[in-house]
């Protein structure tokens, strides 16, 4: 009796383990409400992330607006200023002369003439007001290209002297003064004596 309960022992742990070897049986199916109960927790979860998101833009769009309507005041202040500004500024000088047209200056050739003289520093006065030139050296460079003959020359004299420092004629004021010195009846005489007796000094004569 022994060994038969041994063989039997043995088909036993065989047959169990040809048992376990053999393909699974297939899983049960879902019941109908097992599969009803699926979507419902998908849908639960979409709608709750739906309303998140919606939540989310809608917070995002009232920010947005909000910011957007505080910068259009901002930009409506700052407009309604810039108009104030504007309509109580006083009018430009330079704005009236730009639609005016200003007429050609007859330029001066150093005629010693007080009348010719004067005329020539008046319009030139005048220009600079209609053409709003208020700067000292504009003034001078402006004033000086209307310079043509004995006056040219005079002028290339004074501005060598000028680059070596030996005379400042860089306002309106004393180049006018310069002017009227040089080119005045009463002074043409006195000037030209005072070059011969530089020259005497310069080249003194011999007397035979």
């Amino acid at each position: 009796m022994g060994p038969r309960r041994g063989v039997m022992t043995r088909s036993t742990t065989v047959a169990m383990n040809i048992g376990d070897q053999e393909p699974e049986s297939p899983r049960r199916e879902a019941s109908p409400s097992e599969r009803a109960m699926i979507p419902e927790d998908e849908n639960s979860q979409l709608q709750e992330t739906v309303v998140a998101l919606e939540g989310k833009v809608s917070f995002l769009e009232s920010n947005g607006i909000a910011d957007m309507r505080r910068e259009m005041e901002q930009m409506s202040i700052q407009i309604g200023l810039l108009q104030r500004a504007v309509s109580n500024a006083p009018v430009v000088a330079h704005d009236i002369c730009a639609r005016l047209r200003i007429p050609e200056l007859k330029a001066y050739g150093g005629a010693r003439n007080a009348k010719e003289v004067e005329n020539f520093l008046f319009d030139m006065e005048q220009y600079f007001l209609a053409a709003n030139v208020v700067d000292e050296a504009r003034k001078v460079s402006t004033a000086t290209m209307y310079l043509t003959g004995d006056a040219k020359l005079w002028w290339r004299t004074k501005y060598a002297e000028i680059q070596e420092n030996q005379v400042r004629l860089d306002t309106w004021d004393l180049l006018r003064e310069a002017i009227r010195v040089q080119f005045f009846p009463e002074n043409v005489e006195y000037n030209a004596r005072r070059a011969l007796r530089k020259l005497e000094l310069l080249v003194p004569c011999r007397i035979t």
